[in-house]
């Protein structure tokens, strides 16, 4: 008995081991999605919060076209040498594989949502080509039966520190009294196989002159280990952001490491409340009726501005890619948004047997839930958005179902919708049963 114990044991271990490399394969390629992060070299850089060319970030300024694939490049300076690089690739809206001086670096079948790669063990110093195969989009064009647009390619790349600032999110909760409590967490990640350590400081102000509060914490993190700092302050409510009345606070943040300062971050930190009940929204404890117009994601800033100038008070953007320009705009003026994944299969009809829509189909629910989460991961630090959509006019099913709850796991608190579902459970509101 011991030894067939023994033996099951050792075949188990061996079967880890095995797939071992079939998991990391799966894996490699994008990191986990994140909202846009512009490390900057100085105070007075992270203050302007431009996406132009600066010591710690190169955006990809001219592509070259060959055939189905473009080609650009990037310089590595010396100064990069101990720290880590990123591309982030945007707008390419169809299928790609990104290659590094001839290498491969990753791909995505989802060219509608952002994704980033580290190219650090890729990059040489000095010049380095950047290329984006495009791939054949019929298989996708199953769930993106949709106007994409015209593909804009939006591709830069950034250098951080090894132990860096990996993601920032913030809430605010109105307590007894009134009293509005706002937090602040901030993910630090070793990219190293060693113990490292730095120093993160904070400072919240409003109007960039009335600091409300600021201090330090220390981070220690094992190799390649992730913590969370977090932190919060008591603000007024005459801060809080809602619709029509768009206002903000200041967060800065700074990295040091062995006294060194070595990335800092300026947000304009619009803060709310948000509660869904019973088919309601309230925003800072304040029923706040949402009436949506469905817009394309193809629309410019400025066709937007015209429609708020016409009285758009909520816009909810259909199946496809929303630039951050347009939710940054909708952050600044006060617009609420609700954000749909970029699927809508409705050409593949409503059955749900063989070969009909592809909602339906497992072997479509790992692209349905990637879709879905990318989503939220990169929209998720606009307080202007208020809502998720799962898809447009595709029928309903198993991967619809297995999107919702992992929507349900990471959107917090804001509801996730499907009003093309059949009136099924996989829906925060049905409109039709009100």
């Amino acid at each position: 008995m011991v030894r067939i114990i023994c033996r099951d044991i050792i075949i188990a271990v061996a079967l880890m081991v095995v797939a071992m490399p079939a998991m990391a394969q799966s894996r490699k390629g994008a990191d986990e999605p994140r909202t846009r992060m512009i490390p900057n070299p100085t105070e007075q850089a992270a203050s302007e919060q431009g996406i132009g060319k600066q010591r710690y970030m190169q955006p990809i300024e001219e592509w070259r076209a060959d055939g189905n694939a473009l080609y650009g490049e990037y310089t590595y300076p010396f100064s990069w040498l101990e720290r880590q690089v990123f591309v982030r690739v945007e707008g390419v809206k169809q299928p790609y594989e990104l290659y590094v001086n001839g290498k491969r670096a990753g791909g995505s079948a989802n060219g509608y949502v952002a994704a980033e790669y580290n190219i650090t063990k890729l990059s040489r110093e000095d010049k380095n080509s950047i290329e984006l195969r495009l791939g054949d989009g019929d298989k996708m064009s199953r769930i993106e039966c949709f106007d994409g647009g015209e593909a804009r390619p939006v591709a830069y790349v950034i250098s951080q520190p090894r132990v860096r600032v990996r993601d920032v999110a913030w809430r605010a909760n109105i307590g007894v009294g009134g009293v509005v409590n706002a937090d602040f967490s901030v993910v630090m990640q070793n990219e190293t196989l060693g113990q490292k350590s730095s120093r993160l400081y904070y400072e919240l102000f409003i109007n960039d002159t009335l600091r409300l509060t600021g201090g330090y914490r220390d981070v220690q993190l094992g190799m390649y280990g992730v913590d969370t700092m977090r932190f919060g302050a008591a603000i007024p409510d005459s801060v809080l952001w809602r619709g029509g009345a768009p206002r903000s606070v200041i967060l800065r943040l700074k990295n040091r490491i062995a006294g060194r300062d070595v990335e800092f971050y300026h947000f304009d930190v619009p803060l709310r409340q948000l509660e869904f009940t019973d088919g309601k929204f309230y925003v800072n404890n304040a029923e706040e009726p949402i009436e949506w117009r469905d817009m394309s994601p193809n629309v410019s800033v400025e066709e937007l501005a015209s429609a708020h100038a016409d009285g758009l008070r909520a816009v909810r953007f259909t199946a496809g890619c929303v630039d951050d320009a347009l939710l940054d705009y909708c952050d600044r003026v006060g617009i609420y948004v609700a954000v749909t994944a970029p699927i809508n299969s409705s050409l593949s009809g409503q059955s749900r047997k063989r070969g009909g829509n592809p909602s339906n189909m497992p072997s479509w629910s790992e692209e349905y839930v990637a879709r879905t989460v990318n989503m939220i991961h990169s929209t998720k630090r606009h307080s202007c958005v208020v809502a998720y959509f799962l898809a447009d006019d595709s029928a309903n099913g198993i991967c619809l179902y297995e999107s919702y709850l992992a929507a349900k796991r990471v959107a917090g608190d804001r509801p996730v919708f499907y009003f093309d579902g059949g009136l099924e459970w996989n829906s925060d509101y049905h409109p039709e049963k009100q």
